[in-house]
């Protein structure tokens, strides 16, 4: 086949080393004075097909329509998509804030490329923007209800039109995807959908379930994973039981779903956005309880290796430990999302290991106070030792130092448990090379230098 044809609906075409018919149509684009590029997908220089054909047609015949709402589509999927986007956006001003966003100012990070037309006659405008370089951006126009996805996918589509999740659209990953709408304190956001399965597998009837259940519960969810974080922002487990228990209503803001995953096996969960540190975090929904974890493990929980403890919770295999995620509120700051390391070598956790753990989920905060008056003892006695070394300012030299200013030199980083059952907290700190820790016995408090229980 020649490297130029001529259709009689789609014009005159050259074929492209990418594999796509192109040619420049007379159509100014949104935002610049050139002209709107026409791509007809060809993967394997077969020609080009009637469904393309008639796909462009119908394109023609709505195309100003498709103006008028594309706008309001790339607006609203920054505004719900904003804390991701934000994160890889560093220039972003003022006025792309998503409340005050405006179309001129978003065509200011996006440059619409080509019109895009699908082997299948699907078809879309294909975008490039300054948050996702790689997969750019594209709004699927030729379904019902225009869909906003990568340009990646769009270029590579599969589709998938199931009773239970409608259209589903693959990620060329491992990921059927859709959107589902969640009311979220005074505003609606919308939650990504991702259904674990190959272009070949589809969905199955375990995931439907799931889904189903999901929208069931997705409000009870919402109030079930604040009486979830409610002990950790108020520091004692019996006060916010009795706060529970007095019918108050719990909401964390912080905690934002932005994605819910489903695997293979009907397991699902949000993975959250948490304000505390601009990251994200796996909650696990499909149980009773909640369960919070690594966004990898639970996007891979059914295939982790991984025990329940009735007590502890999930703990899942690392090498030479099993680790949990917590949250915890040190000296009633912000939140922190830490991690429990059990050493454990090539063995499960001892009796004694989950004992300790345990217990620890039961001093309900109390050890902060004694916290303070260890490390202000520790401080005061090794101060010469590190005072020529450090740069100590003013409120922390032995004159102003106090229990409540020393410990803001610490850094937690893991609640520890070691073979023969020892519980600190590990820290790192600028007067210790080594890091110090805060052991537990016996519900006492103690600082000792890390090397000592590591």
């Amino acid at each position: 086949m020649e490297d130029f044809i001529k259709d009689d609906i789609l014009g005159d075409l050259k074929y492209l080393k990418n594999n796509r018919w192109a040619r420049r149509m007379d159509t100014p684009l949104f935002n610049s004075n050139g002209n709107l590029i026409l791509v007809v997908q060809d993967d394997n220089k077969e020609g080009i097909l009637d469904c393309q054909r008639d796909a462009f047609k119908t394109y023609l015949q709505n195309a100003d329509r498709y103006k008028n709402i594309v706008n309001d589509y790339l607006l609203e999927h920054y505004k719900w998509n904003y804390e991701n986007i934000a994160r890889y956006v560093s220039n972003l001003d003022e006025n792309d804030h998503k409340d005050v966003i405006t179309e001129k100012e978003l065509y200011q990070m996006i440059t619409l490329w080509y019109l895009f037309i699908c082997r299948d006659g699907s078809f879309g405008y294909a975008f490039g923007c300054c948050w996702d370089k790689e997969n750019g951006i594209a709004v699927l126009l030729s379904e019902s209800e225009p869909r906003v996805i990568s340009r990646t996918q769009l270029e590579n589509l599969h589709k998938l039109n199931d009773n239970d999740f409608s259209l589903l659209i693959h990620d060329n990953e491992r990921y059927w995807t859709t959107w589902d709408e969640l009311s979220f304190f005074d505003e609606t956001i919308r939650v990504q959908v991702e259904v674990e399965g190959s272009v070949e597998d589809g969905v199955n009837n375990a995931q439907r379930k799931a889904y189903n259940d999901y929208l069931l519960h997705k409000t009870e969810h919402l109030r079930r994973l604040g009486n979830f974080l409610l002990p950790t922002y108020l520091g004692s487990k019996a006060e916010a039981d009795e706060f529970i228990a007095a019918g108050q209503q719990v909401g964390v803001k912080d905690v934002m779903p932005s994605r819910l995953v489903i695997d293979k096996k009907g397991n699902y969960g949000w993975i959250c956005y948490t304000q505390w540190d601009d990251s994200y975090l796996g909650i696990l929904l499909s149980e009773k309880d909640i369960h919070i974890m690594e966004v990898n493990q639970l996007r891979d929980f059914a295939k982790e290796k991984k025990m329940k403890d009735e007590k502890c919770g999930y703990l899942f295999r690392e090498h030479n430990f099993w680790s949990q995620t917590i949250l915890h509120r040190f000296f009633k700051g912000e939140v922190n999302t830490m991690r429990v390391a059990i050493r454990t070598y090539d063995k499960n956790p001892t009796d004694l290991q989950l004992q300790k753990l345990s217990e620890f989920f039961q001093y309900d905060n109390k050890f902060w106070e004694p916290m303070k008056d260890e490390m202000l003892k520790y401080y005061l006695k090794f101060y010469k030792d590190f005072e020529d070394d450090l740069e100590i300012p003013e409120e922390l030299t032995p004159k102003n130092v106090n229990r409540e200013n020393v410990v803001s030199i610490l850094t937690f980083t893991s609640l520890f448990i070691g073979i023969s059952g020892r519980i600190a907290w590990l820290c790192e700190s600028p007067t210790e090379e080594d890091g110090l820790a805060f052991e537990f016995t016996d519900g006492k408090v103690e600082l000792i230098f890390q090397p000592e229980i590591i």
